[in-house]
């Protein structure tokens, strides 16, 4: 069921309520699986989360998918029947009177439309040893975000914080064990052979990162960002992510406000857009 291509008066509804109803505590709005996003938007799903427990259980997508239908339709998220459905208005591509085979929850409908019509996105991945979770960042018009946190075990987990809120947020997720000091620290120019192949105090120091995160952005312009975010026992390093080992760059610790005001630099404005 990949109808979601379609949308209509009452998808953008279900998507503007939503932002409207940001909060700078927000909480999880909606929790999906690898499985049940593809059964709503299919090999579209795949961008820009991925689906990690999908790829890593090798589990045949289309049974997969099948099944989490079954579970969706049960919970009354997805509805086949005629009966007690709202009135979808007209397909906002062609202002014909829309037509599904489907209809999913409002709430539902709305943060599959603002998954897959951002004006830019922000990727944060964060790495534990050999685990990767990630948090994507959709941005909009207006200030508004929608946040998707993926699992390990290939949850996603939907939330809509204010913008305002969010470089905290995510700030919070970089740095879990709050390592990072009240000062800044002097930058240090060097590659990343500098950093991490020699004896020198830096490179000691980095050896005992507990956490590696990548911040990127992407937007509808030619260029984009891209930090590298390493979290020790006793603090946080960040520098622009250089493009191979020879390429020179600047290491630094930064302070918890620093790092925040970061993360929030980093954030695409949508009026630039």
């Amino acid at each position: 069921m990949t109808q979601q291509t379609l949308r209509t008066e009452r998808d953008a509804a279900g998507a503007y309520e939503i932002l409207a109803a940001a909060s700078s505590e927000a909480e999880v709005l909606a929790v999906l699986t690898d499985e049940e996003l593809i059964a709503l938007r299919g090999n579209q799903a795949l961008d820009p989360a991925g689906t990690p427990f999908l790829d890593a259980s090798g589990l045949d997508r289309d049974p997969a998918a099948a099944v989490a239908l079954r579970s969706l339709t049960a919970r009354g998220l997805v509805q086949f029947t005629d009966e007690g459905r709202e009135n979808e208005g007209e397909d906002l591509a062609t202002d014909a009177p829309a037509e599904r085979t489907a209809q999913l929850d409002r709430t539902l409908a709305g943060l599959l439309t603002l998954r897959s019509a951002p004006l830019a996105l922000v990727n944060l991945t964060r790495r534990v040893a050999d685990q990767t979770t990630e948090i994507i960042v959709y941005v909009f018009p207006h200030d508004g975000v929608l946040e998707e946190f993926v699992t390990v075990d290939g949850f996603h987990h939907f939330s809509v914080p204010t913008r305002e809120a969010l470089p905290a947020r995510l700030a919070r997720y970089v740095d879990q064990n709050s390592v990072a000091g009240d000062e800044d620290g002097e930058p240090i120019d060097g590659t990343l052979s500098d950093f991490e192949g020699t004896d020198s105090d830096i490179a000691r120091r980095l050896q005992d990162t507990r956490a590696l995160s990548v911040l990127t952005t992407a937007d509808r312009g030619p260029d984009s960002v891209q930090v590298s975010i390493m979290a020790t026992s006793d603090a946080v390093f960040v520098m622009d992510t250089p493009q191979d080992e020879t390429s020179s760059t600047a290491l630094r610790e930064v302070s918890a406000d620093t790092l925040v005001d970061l993360l929030g630099t980093a954030l695409p404005e949508a009026a630039a857009l």
